[in-house]
């Protein structure tokens, strides 16, 4: 790994039930509009096989996936793991550091490329692969589709590339937002949805069948809160909509080169599975495999199913990056 020169050090929260794998290196990077991003590598013991680049979903965190970087420095891969804007330890564009904002989605496509070359072609091993959960999903596509030179192959986790929300409602609140944000303002909360994380509104577990896992996730929040994410603003809402809507067009998805692998959740309840099968069928290159009673947090499933879905990763890079 080459020496990097970070815009200032960042720290990675660890503790007994959640242990750091191996010997990792953080900090952050300044994006373009001068917000610090955080960012972790990690090298396994062994000359890398190849990169990985690990991109997480929706109010989640570097420390999330402790568990699983070991995994895949156990196979050989440098990982390096790029925080979203607003998420873990990053800076955020919210009044409220709790809440997600965006002013457009492609703001964290812009985040990846202000950190792409400086890190993970300037610090790490070609080639270089994709791993992405839920969100990370829509935005390692968009990247893709932006850059195909970037990935030889790209896996996604239950991808975000349409929500399991009513056909009818998704309409309605696509025509009431911009209403409520004219009143309200884009950076706040919808009455339609407040924070996620209240006394009254408690998280509960839509995302796992392990229990134990999702029970240690939970406690890496409680040990370090300010890694919690407390909901979306309105602003948010809308654009993260819009660019769902403009993802799934049939032309836009022929442009995108890079050889895709989706793994679906069969009992996800956070994402629609049939956007997956519509993804899937205009890339170029796409295949998908439904993993039986997984939920949406694929690789915070229960051992069989997550070390299937590594298993499989790793033979979809190894034909696609001959390595």
């Amino acid at each position: 790994m080459q020496k990097i020169e970070w815009d200032a050090p960042a720290e990675l929260v660890e503790f007994a039930d959640n242990p750091m794998p191996g010997t990792g290196a953080a900090g952050y990077l300044r994006a373009r509009d001068g917000k610090k991003l955080r960012n972790a590598v990690f090298m396994p013991r062994a000359t890398p096989r190849a990169t990985v680049v690990l991109m997480t979903g929706y109010s989640e965190f570097i420390e999330k996936y402790f568990e699983t970087i070991g995994d895949l420095l156990a196979r050989d891969f440098c990982v390096v793991v790029l925080e979203w804007r607003g998420h873990g330890l990053s800076e955020g564009n919210s009044k409220d550091p709790q809440r997600l904002h965006l002013r457009h989605f492609d703001q964290n496509v812009e985040d990846l490329e202000d950190r792409f070359d400086r890190l993970v072609r300037g610090a790490c091993p070609a080639p270089y692969l994709g791993l992405a959960h839920s969100m990370g999903g829509q935005i390692s596509l968009r990247a893709a589709h932006k850059h195909p030179d970037w990935f030889a192959a790209l896996a996604h986790s239950a991808p975000m590339f349409g929500l399991r929300i009513n056909r009818h409602a998704m309409r309605n609140l696509r025509l009431a937002l911009p209403w409520i944000a004219l009143f309200s303002g884009r950076d706040n909360w919808s009455r339609f949805d407040p924070p996620t994380r209240t006394r009254e509104n408690p998280a509960s577990n839509r995302v796992t069948t392990d229990a134990a896992r999702y029970t240690r996730n939970e406690g890496v929040l409680a040990f370090d809160p300010r890694l919690q994410i407390n909901g979306r603003s309105i602003g948010w809402s809308m654009t993260t909509f819009a660019t769902i809507q403009r993802t799934q067009a049939p032309r836009y998805l022929n442009g995108v080169s890079t050889p895709l692998f989706i793994g679906t959740a069969e009992r996800d309840i956070v994402v629609d599975n049939d956007a997956q099968t519509h993804i899937i069928r205009h890339v170029r290159d796409g295949r998908a495999k439904v993993y039986a009673d997984a939920m949406h947090e694929i690789m915070m499933e229960k051992d069989a199913i997550r070390q299937a879905f590594l298993a499989d990763v790793d033979a979809f890079f190894a034909e696609k990056a001959g390595i």
